[in-house]
């Protein structure tokens, strides 16, 4: 049976999900979230078509960040976006 975008997207979120728990640093359970999050927002938003945009403007970001806060967010979200962008290259 071969799946759906959607369905890859749905286990990896779910994945993503089981992944957070309380035995974890706090910040590796918002690591977690932040992906699950950039990965719905990029898929819900019918923005799948424009995932290479979100990536070059997060990696921009990135580039001029100068908080390490801001630079831990970004990274989590381009891991997320990246992990999004080959699963769209894989139904091209």
């Amino acid at each position: 049976m071969q799946q759906t975008l959607q369905q890859l997207i749905d286990e990896r979120i779910s994945f993503l999900k089981e992944q957070i728990n309380l035995q974890n640093k706090p910040e590796e359970n918002k690591t977690f979230q932040l992906q699950i999050d950039a990965i719905r927002s990029a898929a819900s938003d019918h923005d799948i078509e424009q995932v290479d945009a979100i990536i070059a403007e997060k990696k921009a970001l990135l580039k001029n960040s100068k908080d390490v806060y801001e630079t831990d967010r970004l990274f989590a979200e381009l891991e997320g976006l990246e992990w999004l962008q080959r699963q769209i290259a894989r139904f091209s």
